[in-house]
This record gives C-alpha cells, sequence and structure tokens, in this order.
C-alpha cells in the first residue's frame, strides 16, 4: 500500500506540472488518470469499470447467474468490474461482447493460482474502455479454429499481464473490420504472453489498423504473424522467439499503408525457425518502419548472443520502407533490448502466480529449447491450478473485508469501492485492485510513462492524382447456361478490381480452383450430385464488401441454387436464413470445409445474395443445379417484338409463346453494348423504368419455363430522348488516328453534355453518310473495313435533348491489303523453375502480336495467359501443383490471327529436396518433427521407416508435422520429400525417434540437468530409477518397473524438498511420471 500512495503522489505531481495527452486526437490541457500504475501507449487512459457496479464470478457452468459469460453479457450502461471468486479453469462458450463499455476483468482477484479461460473464444466487438489484467486465455485444440480472444473496431483497451495460447486461428487477434474506415484505436497490449498456436495454423496474431503499443511482451512457438501488423504500432521492449516460418510481418501482401516504431526488440531463432537472420519480414511499399537498436539471436547455439544488424534484419526479398525518424506516439518507458529481455522473461505473462505453462515457455525462451506444437497435450495439457478460496467480502464490492478495516473502509457499505479516501482520482476499489497487480513489475521500474509533448503523427491522406473524368467501362457480362447477367456489387476499397475476379464456369469438379483471386487453392471434395453443374466461381477479396446485394442473376430454369459459405463462420448472414442447410460440404486443400445451403427459385427469378458476413474468412460461392429434367424449354421464340417509348419508358409487346411459363428481357444500349438479361415478366408485355435520355436501345426476348430458355427473338431498336430539350453540339476536331488494311481509328473532342456519340460512314464526300456505331467515349476503331478504299468520316452527339448535327468529314484510305499471319514455328522453353518458366519462337511476318495459350495437365482446355509483341514470355503464373504445362502460340494482326503454333509441353522440375530435418518434440505417442524447405513444392510428405517397413504418415502444408499415429517403445527413422502434383523431391536427411514415457522422462532430465534446474544427488538418482524401469521393461516385468517408478516420483518430492530441482521440473516430470504409472497399471 506504501508503493501505491507513492505511486499515485507520482502521478498527482506528474499531471500537475506537465499537460497529459489524449491519444484519440492530440495533446490536451485536461488531466487524464492512467487506467492503472503501470500503464503505458495509446491505451493508457482506458477507464474500465472505474466508478461502477461489481460482478462477481462464482460459478463454473457455461452460462447462467454468476457465470463468467453472464458477467460480460449482461454489463449494461453502467461500468461494471469483474472480480474472481472462484479459480482455475472456466470453460466458456463463445462470447461476443458487441457494442460494451467501461468493463474491467481483474484477473488479480482470483484466489489460488488464478484462473484459465478455455473451451471457446471471446470476441470483443464495437465496445470501448476494457481493461483486462492478469487472466489466461487458451483456447486448447478444437474442430473449429478462431481466435484466444480478438477485438474489433474496439478503442481505449489496455490488456496486461495476461496470457494468451493455444489458437486455433490466432491466439490475440485486433483490428479494423473495414481497412479503409479504421475504428480501433487508443490500444495497449504489455506485459503479456502470446505464445503456441496450434498447428496447422499456429498463428501469434493480427494487429491491424489501430493505433497500437505493444510493449515487454512475448511471442514465443508461433509459426506466423508474431505480430503481422498494418496501420500504427509502437512495437517496443518485446521478445520474439522461435518463430516458424514469420517473425515481425511488415504488412505482408497488402496496398494498406503501415507505419510502425520496432525499437528495442530481442529476436530470438529457435529449432522451427526459418530465416533466422530475419527479424522483419513480408514488407513492401506501403509500410513504413522505423527500426532501432534491436537484436537477433540468429544462430541457434543455445546462447543469448544476438546482434543489431540494423537493416540487415530486414526482409531483403520484401523490404519496407526505412525512415531516419521514429513515430511520434505515445511514449513509452524503453529499455535496452538485454534488460528488458530479462524483464519480459521475468514478470511478462499472468504472472501474479506463473501457471507451468507460461513457465515452461519462458525456460524454453532462456534455454532456446521447445518447439511449435500441434495440441496442447504435446506439452502436457491444461496446468492443473490450484483453486484457493476468495477472502470474505460481506458488502460484495470487490474488496476483501480484511482490507477495507485496515484502510479505514466500511466491509458493509458497498458504496464506499467508488470512494476516493486519498483524493487520488482512483477509487478505492481501484486501489486495492492496484496493490494486489503492483508485485508482477519489475523493481524500480517507472509506473508512470514519460512526459509526452510531441504533436502526434498523423498518418498522410493521400490524395489520389485526379483522372480525367470518363464514362466507366460496362462490367464484363457474366453468363451461364441457366444463369444470366451475373452482377457483382463489391461496395469495398479494391470492389472493381475483386469483382473482375469473379466468374461463371461449367462442369464443377474436384481440382478445380476455388477462387479467382488465389492460385493455391483447389477443391479435393465435391458431393457426387453437384459435380459437373455450372457455378460462380467469386473472388476472396470480397468477404469485405458489405453490399446488400453483392451477388445478383437471372434464372432461365427452375433450379436448386446453393451457397457454399466457408464452416468457420459461426455467424451467418441474415439473408442465408432462408436457404436450407443440407448437411452436405465441399472441401478445398487448405483444408478449408464449406457448408451447403439450398433455395430452389423458379425460371424467371433474379436471385440476390448479399455479404459474407465475415472479412477474414473464405467468401462465400454459388452452385446451380437444374430442378427439372422432366420438361423441354419452350421450342419456340418469341416473335412481333414492338417498342414504344413514352415519358422516359419503354414498352414492350409480343406474341405469347406456347408453353412459356414467362420471359427473360434482354437489352442491350449505346452506353453497354453487352446483350444483359435485365428483367423477366409473366406475361407477354414488358415496361421498361429503368431507361436514360440521351440513348439508343436494343431489346430482345425469351421464352422460358422450368425446362430451359427458347432462342432470342429478333431485335426492338429505339432512342430515347426529351424533345423539349436542345440538342447538344456536334464534336469537333475529328481526326484519323490510325489508317491500316482493314482498320480506321478515330478520335474528337469530348463534348460536355454527350451522353454518346453516333459515328457515320460513308464511300463518298458527298454521298450517304450510314451509321456504323455508338460509343460512350471520344473514340472508336473500326473494323473491318476494305483495303485500299477511301472512307469518309462524321460523328454525332447524343444527349438528352436527341442527337446533334454531324461533325465536319474527315477521310482516309486504306492500305493494301495484307496476309494473315504464318504459324509461329521454333516454339522451346528456356529457363525452367518451379515457380516461372520462359518460351521463345521465331518472328512472323506481318505479325503484330502474338498470344500465349496455356493448358496444366490438369486442365482439360486452354486458356489465354498473355499477349505480347515479342518472341519471349516468362510465365510466372506457374503452379507447383502441376506437373506439367502445354503451350502454345498464335501470330496476330489486323486482319486475323494465324493457327496454333506445335504444342510445346514443358515439364516442371522437382522440388528441391527438404534439408536439416530434425527431430522437435517427442510424445507418449508422437514425434515431432521441423525442417527446412528449399522451394518449389506445394506439401510436404512425411515418410516413417519401422524395421524394413516403409510408411507414408501424412502431409503438411508447412515446415512442421506430428506423427501421431507412432506407437511407444518404436525406434523409427523419418524422412521427408517435397512434392508437387504427384511429383516427389529426393529425401531429405533421416532422423531417429522412439516415442514413448520413458524418452520423454529421459530427454526433460538432460534439458533440465543442462539449464541447471536438475543439480546434485538428485541427477543420479533420478537417472538409476529410470534406468531400473527401462531394464524391468525390457524383460517385460510391469510390476517390477511400475515399482522403480513410483521410486522414482518419491525421489522426486525428496529431491524438492532438498532445492535439487526447480518447480518446473518438478512438476513437468512428475506429470509424465504419474501418466506413465497410469499406463503401467493399467
Amino acid at each position: 500500500m506504501k508503493r501505491c500512495a507513492y505511486i499515485v503522489i507520482c502521478l498527482i505531481v506528474c499531471f500537475s506540472i506537465f499537460p497529459a495527452y489524449s491519444p484519440v486526437s492530440e495533446a490536451t490541457e485536461e488531466k487524464e488518470l492512467l487506467a492503472f500504475p503501470g500503464a503505458e501507449g495509446f491505451g493508457q487512459y482506458s477507464k474500465g469499470g472505474r466508478g461502477g457496479e461489481v460482478y462477481h464470478v462464482t460459478s463454473y457452468e457455461l452460462t447462467g447467474p454468476g457465470t463468467f459469460h453472464d458477467a460480460l453479457t449482461t454489463a449494461g450502461d453502467t461500468p461494471r468490474t469483474i472480480v474472481f471468486d472462484i479459480s482455475g479453469e472456466i470453460t466458456i462458450p463463445q462470447i461476443i461482447v458487441r457494442n460494451k463499455a467501461n468493463i474491467t476483468i481483474a484477473g488479480q482477484t482470483a484466489p489460488g493460482d488464478g484462473v484459465t479461460i478455455k473451451g471457446n473464444n471471446v470476441r470483443f466487438v464495437d465496445s470501448h474502455d476494457i481493461i483486462i489484467r492478469y487472466m489466461r486465455f487458451r483456447l486448447g485444440k478444437n474442430d473449429f479454429q478462431d481466435d484466444a480472444l480478438y477485438f474489433e473496431d474496439s478503442q481505449n483497451i489496455i490488456i496486461d499481464h495476461s496470457s494468451f495460447s493455444w489458437g486455433t486461428d490466432e491466439n490475440l487477434s485486433i483490428l479494423s473490420k473495414e481497412y479503409e474506415n479504421p475504428k480501433s484505436k487508443n490500444i495497449t497490449v504489455q506485459w503479456s504472453i502470446i505464445s503456441e498456436g496450434l498447428l496447422t495454423h499456429s498463428m501469434g496474431g493480427l494487429i491491424e489498423m489501430n493505433p497500437i503499443t505493444m510493449h515487454h511482451n512475448l511471442y514465443a512457438h508461433n509459426n506466423d504473424r508474431n505480430p503481422k501488423t498494418k496501420g500504427q504500432i509502437d512495437f517496443v521492449n518485446n521478445v520474439v522467439y522461435n518463430w516458424g516460418g514469420y517473425p515481425y510481418v511488415a504488412g505482408g501482401e497488402s496496398g494498406t499503408k503501415g507505419y510502425g516504431n520496432v525499437v528495442g526488440n530481442y529476436f530470438i531463432a529457435g529449432i522451427n525457425s526459418a530465416n533466422p537472420e530475419y527479424a522483419v519480414v513480408r514488407g513492401n511499399e506501403n509500410y513504413s518502419l522505423y527500426l532501432q537498436n534491436n537484436r537477433i539471436d540468429s544462430n541457434k547455439n543455445g546462447i543469448l548472443d544476438g546482434r543489431d544488424t540494423g537493416t540487415d534484419m530486414m526482409e531483403k526479398e520484401r523490404p519496407s520502407v526505412i525512415v531516419n525518424e521514429r513515430f511520434a506516439y505515445p511514449l513509452t518507458n524503453v529499455e535496452e533490448p538485454e534488460q528488458a529481455y530479462e524483464h519480459v522473461l521475468g514478470y511478462a505473462g499472468a504472472s501474479l502466480v506463473r501457471d507451468t505453462a507460461d513457465q515452461r515457455v519462458v525456460y524454453d525462451v532462456r534455454n532456446q529449447t521447445g518447439a511449435i506444437i500441434g495440441e496442447e497435450g504435446d506439452v502436457g495439457g491444461y496446468p492443473v491450478l490450484e483453486k484457493g478460496t476468495a477472502p470474505a467480502d460481506t458488502d460484495r464490492d470487490g474488496m476483501p473485508d480484511e482490507w477495507e478495516l485496515a484502510n479505514g473502509l466500511n466491509p458493509n457499505n458497498p458504496e464506499d469501492r467508488n470512494g476516493d479516501n486519498n483524493n487520488n482520482s482512483y477509487t478505492n476499489l481501484e486501489e486495492y485492485l492496484n496493490e494486489l497487480a503492483a508485485p508482477a513489475f519489475p523493481e524500480n521500474y517507472p509506473m508512470e510513462p514519460p512526459v509526452w509533448n510531441e504533436d502526434p503523427f498523423v498518418p498522410p491522406v493521400v490524395q489520389p492524382e485526379p483522372k480525367p473524368e470518363q464514362n466507366p467501362e460496362p462490367a464484363l457480362l457474366l453468363d451461364g447456361e441457366i444463369i444470366k447477367n451475373v452482377v457483382i456489387n463489391d461496395n469495398s476499397g479494391n470492389g472493381a478490381e475483386n469483382a473482375s475476379k469473379w466468374s461463371v464456369e461449367q462442369d464443377m469438379k474436384e481440382g478445380d480452383l476455388v477462387a479467382g483471386d488465389r492460385s493455391a487453392y483447389r477443391f479435393t471434395s465435391i458431393p457426387s450430385e453437384l459435380q459437373g453443374v455450372e457455378w460462380i466461381r467469386s473472388a476472396v477479396n470480397s468477404r469485405s464488401a458489405t453490399s446488400e446485394d453483392l451477388v445478383s442473376f437471372y434464372l432461365t430454369a427452375d433450379a436448386y441454387v446453393y451457397v457454399a459459405h466457408d464452416s468457420r463462420i459461426s455467424s451467418k448472414p441474415e439473408w442465408l436464413s432462408s436457404y436450407e442447410n443440407t448437411g452436405q460440404t465441399i472441401q478445398d486443400d487448405q483444408p478449408v470445409t464449406f457448408e451447403l445451403y439450398r433455395k430452389h427459385y423458379p425460371a424467371g427469378t433474379q436471385v440476390v445474395m448479399g455479404p459474407n458476413n465475415n472479412s477474414k474468412r473464405m467468401n462465400y460461392f454459388v452452385l446451380i443445379q437444374p430442378a427439372d429434367d422432366n420438361h423441354e424449354a419452350p421450342s419456340e421464340r418469341p416473335s412481333d417484338l414492338a417498342a414504344e417509348e413514352s415519358a422516359t419508358k419503354v414498352s414492350l409487346n409480343w406474341s405469347a409463346v406456347d408453353g412459356a411459363s414467362g420471359y427473360l428481357i434482354y437489352r442491350s444500349s449505346s452506353k453497354d453494348s453487352n446483350l444483359r438479361a435485365i428483367a423477366s415478366s409473366d406475361t407477354n408485355s414488358f415496361t421498361d423504368n429503368g431507361v436514360e435520355l440521351g440513348v439508343h436501345y436494343h431489346y430482345r426476348i425469351s421464352a422460358i419455363n422450368s425446362g430451359g430458355e427458347s432462342a432470342l427473338s429478333d431485335s426492338a431498336e429505339l432512342f430515347v430522348y426529351d424533345q423539349n430539350e436542345p440538342a447538344p453540339v456536334a464534336p469537333n476536331n475529328v481526326a484519323i488516328t490510325e489508317t491500316k488494311s482493314i482498320t480506321v481509328g478515330l478520335e474528337w473532342e469530348p463534348v460536355e453534355e454527350a451522353i454518346s456519340y453516333s459515328v457515320y460512314r460513308s464511300a463518298e464526300p458527298d454521298g450517304e453518310f450510314t451509321k456504323v456505331a455508338s460509343t460512350t467515349s471520344a473514340v472508336y476503331t473500326d473494323k473491318p473495313v476494305e483495303p485500299s478504299t477511301t472512307y469518309y468520316y462524321k460523328v454525332a452527339t447524343t444527349g438528352i435533348g436527341g442527337e446533334s448535327e454531324m461533325s465536319g468529314t474527315v477521310s482516309t484510305t486504306t492500305k493494301e491489303a495484307i496476309s494473315l499471319p504464318g504459324i509461329p514455328n521454333g516454339l522451346t522453353s528456356g529457363e525452367v523453375s518451379t515457380t516461372s518458366l520462359e518460351l521463345k519462337w521465331e518472328a512472323v511476318v506481318d505479325a503484330e502480336s502474338y498470344d500465349i495459350y496455356r493448358k496444366a495437365n490438369s486442365e482439360a482446355n486452354y486458356s489465354k495467359v498473355a499477349s505480347i509483341n515479342k518472341t519471349f514470355y516468362k510465365d510466372t503464373g506457374v503452379s507447383a501443383g502441376q506437373t506439367g504445362y502445354s503451350y502454345k502460340v498464335v501470330a496476330g494482326n489486323e486482319m486475323g490471327e494465324s493457327g496454333f503454333s506445335e504444342e510445346l509441353y514443358v515439364e516442371m522440375p522437382l522440388p528441391d529436396a527438404p534439408s536439416e530435418l530434425k527431430v522437435t518434440l517427442v510424445g507418449e505417442d508422437f514425434v515431432g518433427l521441423t525442417w527446412t524447405s528449399n522451394g518449389g513444392a506445394d506439401q510436404y510428405n512425411i515418410y516413417r521407416k519401422a524395421g524394413e517397413e516403409v510408411e507414408h504418415v501424412g502431409y503438411a502444408k508447412v515446415d512442421t508435422f506430428y506423427d501421431r499415429t507412432a506407437e511407444p517403445g518404436v525406434n523409427y527413422t523419418y524422412y521427408v520429400k517435397a512434392a508437387y502434383a504427384d511429383r516427389e523431391s529426393e529425401s531429405s536427411n533421416s532422423v531417429e525417434a522412439k516415442p514413448g514415457y520413458l524418452t520423454v522422462l529421459t530427454h526433460y532430465m538432460q534439458q533440465f540437468e543442462q539449464s541447471g534446474d536438475l543439480v546434485g544427488p538428485a541427477v543420479a538418482q533420478l537417472n538409476n530409477s529410470l534406468k531400473q524401469v527401462d531394464h524391468h521393461l525390457k524383460k517385460d516385468s510391469t510390476k517390477q518397473a511400475s515399482k522403480f517408478l513410483s521410486k522414482y516420483t518419491d525421489q522426486l518430492d525428496r529431491q524438492n524438498q532438498k532445492g535439487n530441482i526447480s518447480p518446473l521440473a518438478k512438476s513437468l516430470l512428475l506429470h509424465y511420471a504419474d501418466a506413465f504409472l497410469e499406463d503401467l497399471n493399467r
């Protein structure tokens, strides 16, 4: 309490002299109170539950009164402090905390060894002023992928002295949902441990688009995202250990801006660390980085000997933009990396009482041991926590009676919790909570941040260069056989680009690409009745769209419309609620499972689908299954189509068709030459209310029924304009821009009031000019025309008042006829790698361009991959998932295209063999492996040999694998091969392992002896007992083995009393010895 009083006095003095800072915007004269003594960074002023009510967690049930679930979900407008009368493991359902504010989760109040939240995750969405202290969130192996703790679009958050592990997606993620409009801000994560994300994902976490401070944290044993950052981040005095693929990710493959300070951190490579010389990876030109006074220990020699390699610790292939001045973010107490390393290992995490999971991780960092894991059981599972009894709190105000009496408060008056006996602005309840928390900070560590009076850094607003106004290009026409005019309305930041990646596909089958903007994901399992159907391939990045009409299309026949939705998205979109969950699934090779929802629609329906409802998972895609195979489509097409315009409406009428249940109306125009389905009608008439003045329209009609669609009718054309408005002016400066044999290029000055332009042509200067085209832009290419012929052109403007007079005449004489180019010869391959290959061929006379067509071995048809004007092409779009590619080249000029060249088949090379295969962990019935990949593979095949028998035991997409089919006591030899498609590299080096509890105990004994956690006579005594266990097991004397194993456990207790074994060593050895003994007795 004396320490708290001293801190409070310091704060009062400090805040009376210097202006406080509100990280929300800029410096302010107001005095602000730290969330608690020791709070630093962007989130230092979070209010939490200050001045509000108290909720006691008293129940281990999933939901209901007294549960952690109830404590969070029932929080209302009154600030709330959550205290714990129970301890140990608290299993929860998923808890979504939405639109909540002013909550303190005071884990330091839990009796005994504190609490661990397990079983599911907690998600804070659109919330603010949240304080979390001394909590453990350990999700654990589940049949779903999710984060241990997740924050989205939340403000004024501080997480202090907490532990996050065993997430099946990320361990800790804090982000803004919309990167273009970030809402998260003013966040601090400090003195916490983020460790052991579970394979196959194994991620530290996403820290994206929130001004955030991360200081004095430990990231350990996560394969990737340690963390992955975008936006503004102050990353100071953290320790990152044993990243797998990637440590600090500076933006990744993103156009989103990033501004990061990376200062005073210690990066330590471990057994899983690929590219151990890099601490900052996957940067790009959009990520600006201040890199100062960091250490990287990349030699994996078991000794802490890191160096400051400056910008050399940044990945050379994908660098960030180095800046010379620190971004002005709220200051923290910055230490030298060596001092921070000691403090983080000594005090980070829920460290008032560290459980053995955190103890073990810290031990691993200090001794450079341990490995990335696949499930919590690989390292002993959930630690046993001493539960303890909460102190008496008669008035339920969160402060124990004894403490209240000692501090002059009334244990029968709950209202005194919000009093302020020492007038320092902290409530009496906060004084108690702060006093409990104080021992978890290093001695002499400043309990207030440095004074900060800089102008805060504000990311510059980059104004795009103004582009000349032009009519938007019509969207690509997406038509299938059953679905017509698929429209993608993606309103996200890159919506137009995303929309261009959608496509309508036929003959759905396993092996097809899942998404138009991801070349790595392919289907592995599709229900048999849906194989071969028409489907819409979506773009993954459209998952960020919020449009209620993201996808729409018309049906030409009765159909079952299926939506394949990522099973990891627990909250399904509202629009999907009218669809039936079929219980069927589609799977891809990530692996991701898509749940199939179905709905029946009649012919002529416009189907509309909304957003994905999750911006991080895979986007949905759509399948179309015909619903009526018993009826034929109408055999006759509509006739006598007539169109009449009246008051900006077009009325259509046509002759009815026998057997038709309805009609589809198609339309093209001078603004969009694509003939699109725009509506359906139950009768043989339709009124188009969506016409614009100044536009030429063409209409055609089809007849439809449950079995399909007829041929289209003849066209009806009309021009819609307002006779009461003046006609626009004619274009000026019409000019010929290009003249070839059968091609004439035209351009003219744009007319401000133009909606489109009509192009007229004549063969005589005074002859009749005939309209040849409409265009919305002030350029046009007339093709084909006759060679060696003189042509005369005029252009008219069309607007809401009709069509202008024609422009002046321009003329040109086309060139002599040329021939089609010959077929390209000499197609050969150059350099070939697993990521690219080169092609070359002989030049063709009169060729103006060359089109390159490609077909992978797994594909049935060729598709054009490039159009160039050279005789050399480098294809960088090849995939390691294909064994080879076939190519053909076509020469082209204005006359047309040549035939295809002879086919060239290029076999993809074998991937490079993995190297440095090592055993990471061995358990009673598993073996963990890691290796260095050397490129060119889409997976790694793991082989195991026992005696003369060789087995393929599995594959991995990352450089780590756990064999969970191993049997105790069997000597195995392992090797790995890199693979793509059905081809494999040479073998890696081989390693040996013998699973079983005896191996586990022997390994830990050696490790603890080396680290000094097991000393003196204990070493010889315990080793001798294990040798006796081994001796008797080999003689099949289980009873004698059990006897010596019991002796071993007794020795552990005795040596602990003598101080010859550390608590962590005793706990782990006793855990495995007890499990071994139970197994023997069973």
